[in-house]
């Protein structure tokens, strides 16, 4: 004796197919890679080559008087630079490892930068002179 329902189709059918999304493709991967890649870039040239618009005098933290001369703030950059340095210098001094370094290896920049200024105020006395 055979089952009842052997010689029966199954006509039964989904309403709703489940329909799975198909994984992205190494090209897309590549893709999304290369904007995100261009995106970084953009921001670097943005922030690094000086084209970044200047904010408006209300936003900015410290304004400087137009009547302020260049030689001025050649001088008062020197101080600010050597103010910074000795801070530095104090805090560094009292870290050790990794730390110490870091925070020696921001003296040693801004010894370089004093060192710019300080070069620069001369050269604008061997100017005037």
């Amino acid at each position: 004796m055979t089952a009842p329902c052997s010689n029966r189709r199954n006509t039964w059918k989904d309403p709703s197919p489940i329909h799975l999304p198909t994984p992205p493709t190494n090209e897309a991967i590549t893709e999304d890679l290369l904007r995100d890649r261009s995106a970084l870039y953009r921001a670097i040239d943005f922030y690094l080559t000086g084209d970044q618009p200047s904010p408006p005098d209300e936003l900015r933290f410290y304004n400087v008087s137009k009547d302020v001369s260049f030689e001025d703030t050649q001088l008062y950059v020197a101080d600010l630079l050597r103010c910074a340095s000795v801070t530095a210098y104090q805090c560094g001094d009292q870290l050790k490892g990794a730390d110490r370094a870091m925070v020696f290896s921001v003296w040693h920049l801004l010894e370089i930068a004093k060192a710019m200024i300080d070069r620069s105020i001369e050269c604008l006395g061997m100017k005037k002179g």
